[in-house]
C-alpha cells in the first residue's frame, strides 16, 4: 500500500497530464508518444536517461523488460516505441496504473506494454512471479522502498541468469540532518536513504555481480534547479491551465528536491549489474 507522503507526492501527476493535454487541443484518445514525452518523464534527463539505460541493457526489438515502479508507463511507452522492445511494467498507485493503462492504449502501444497493478514487494501475488526477464530497469522508484532485502532478492528472481539491471536512484552522501530526513519522508516518501557502501553490500547479497556504481550528482544538481526555475518562470500558464493548488504542489515538491541537491548530503546514482550465469 502507498504511504500517504507518496500518495501526496503523486497526487497531482494525473491531473496535469490531462490538463496540459487539453490545452494543447490533443485528442486523449489517439495520442502520439512524442505527444507525451514532456508529461510522463518524471526521471531527471528526460529520456536521455531511458536512453542511456537502453545502451547499457543493449535492448533490441527481442528484448523483454520490466519496469520497476512504471508509474504512468513514461519509461515503458518510450523503450517500446523507439526501440520496438516488449516491456512490462509493475506500478503500486492505482491511479498512476489507470493513466498508464489509458495513455498507453491511445498510442496503440498495448500490445508490446504490458502493465500491472500492484507491489513488488509481494511479488507472488503478482503475474510476473514465474517470469524472468532479459533486463529490469527502475528510474528513481527505489529511494521509496525501505525494504531493501526483499526488494533485492525479488529483483534476481525476476531476472534471466546472465540478465542486466539498470538503476537510477538518491543515496545518502553524507549525514543526514534532521531537515533532511525531514523532507525526505514528508514530501518524497523516503524513509531510508542507503550509503553507495551499502548499496554495492545490499546488491552483492542479493546474488548480483559486475555492479558498477556511478554517482551523478554533478549532473542532477543543476539539472533539478532549472527544473524548479523553468517551472517558476511559467507560473501564470501553470496556474491558469491547473489551478493554483495544483501550481503550488509542484513547486513546492520541485523546490524541496533543488534545496536536498544544494545541501549536499543527498546525492543521485546510476547503478548497473547483471545476474551471474548457472554454471553448466
Amino acid at each position: 500500500m502507498a504511504s500517504a507522503a507518496m500518495a501526496s507526492m503523486y497526487q497531482y501527476r494525473v491531473t496535469r497530464i490531462w490538463n496540459e493535454l487539453q490545452a494543447q487541443g490533443k485528442n486523449c484518445q489517439q495520442l502520439l508518444v512524442p505527444d507525451l514525452l514532456e508529461l510522463d518523464q518524471y526521471h531527471y534527463g528526460s529520456t536521455q536517461a531511458v536512453d542511456r539505460a537502453a545502451e547499457r541493457l543493449q535492448l533490441t526489438a527481442t528484448s523483454h523488460v520490466l519496469d520497476i515502479g512504471a508509474g504512468v508507463g513514461g519509461t515503458a511507452r518510450y523503450l517500446a516505441w523507439k526501440y520496438g522492445c516488449r516491456v512490462t511494467g509493475v506500478e503500486l498507485q492505482p491511479h498512476l496504473h489507470e493513466a498508464a493503462v489509458q495513455l498507453t492504449r491511445a498510442t496503440g502501444l498495448a500490445e508490446q506494454v504490458h502493465l500491472l497493478l500492484g507491489d513488488f514487494l509481494h511479488l507472488d501475488q503478482l503475474a510476473i512471479a514465474g517470469q524472468q526477464f532479459q533486463a529490469w530497469i527502475s528510474l528513481l522508484v527505489f529511494l521509496h522502498i525501505a525494504d531493501r532485502s526483499t526488494l533485492f532478492q525479488n529483483c534476481a528472481r525476476v531476472l534471466k541468469p546472465g540478465g542486466h539491471f539498470y538503476i537510477e536512484d538518491y543515496y545518502q552522501r553524507q549525514p543526514l540532518t534532521q531537515a533532511d530526513t525531514e523532507m525526505l519522508e514528508n514530501t518524497l516518501s523516503c524513509s531510508y536513504l542507503p550509503t553507495l557502501e551499502q548499496y554495492r553490500q545490499d546488491l552483492g547479497t542479493a546474488g548480483f555481480t559486475n555492479v558498477v556504481i556511478e554517482d551523478v550528482t554533478q549532473e542532477w544538481r543543476p539539472w533539478v534547479s532549472d527544473r524548479t526555475a523553468r517551472f517558476l518562470a511559467q507560473a501564470d500558464y501553470y496556474t491558469q491551465v491547473h489551478g493554483a493548488e495544483v501550481f503550488q504542489s509542484f513547486a513546492q515538491f520541485y523546490q524541496a528536491v533543488e534545496d536536498l541537491f544544494q545541501r549536499g548530503n543527498v546525492g543521485g546514482v546510476r547503478i548497473t549489474g547483471q545476474r551471474p550465469n548457472l554454471p553448466r
